[in-house]
């Protein structure tokens, strides 16, 4: 793997989902850190239903409530950053990751909220979820192709503290 280097939201201070340099630099990103919460991540969405249409060839260490969102650009004035480091990161197609929580947002409050009628895709949830899974792609697979818009850039395992290293928008 060529050394791609990643990136995951620094967020301001005052961010809802904010995680100070401090806090990283001791204990690294897991998916548990509070920036994680920034990021879509379409498999855990409705997790009881991906993990029933999990093919079976999946490696096991493939667990969306252990998932890590990252950018493959530096997408804010200032990121954590770090090499990709493992052959476990994954990308799926984000635009189906949406319809993921589109759908889901409809099917749990059509009955309670107008507004969650503007959100149905016409398809089922499960539809969405075999559409994710088949677009699930290694990182050096999806680098050479970029077959997608938006991508949804997932590490399986935690990202080292040592590897971690704050970088700025110059402009």
């Amino acid at each position: 793997m060529d050394l791609q280097l990643l990136y995951h939201a620094y967020l301001p201070d005052d961010h809802p989902h904010f995680v100070s340099i401090e806090q990283v630099m001791q204990n690294g990103i897991r998916s548990t850190t509070t920036s994680n919460y920034r990021y879509s991540i379409g498999g855990r969405v409705k997790v009881e239903i991906t993990e029933s249409l999990r093919p079976p060839h999946i490696p096991a260490w493939v667990d969306f409530r252990e998932a890590i969102g990252v950018d493959l650009t530096n997408r804010f004035s200032k990121s954590f950053c770090f090499p990709a480091f493992t052959e476990k990161i994954l990308v799926f197609d984000g635009d189906i990751s949406l319809s993921i929580y589109d759908q889901a947002f409809y099917d749990d409050f059509k009955e309670f909220d107008e507004e969650a009628l503007n959100f149905d895709t016409g398809e089922k949830v499960e539809h969405w979820n075999t559409l994710y899974w088949e677009s699930m792609m290694p990182l050096d697979e999806y680098v050479l192709q970029k077959p997608y818009r938006k991508p949804e850039v997932l590490v399986f395992e935690p990202i080292p503290k040592e590897l971690i290293h704050v970088c700025e928008e110059t402009s």
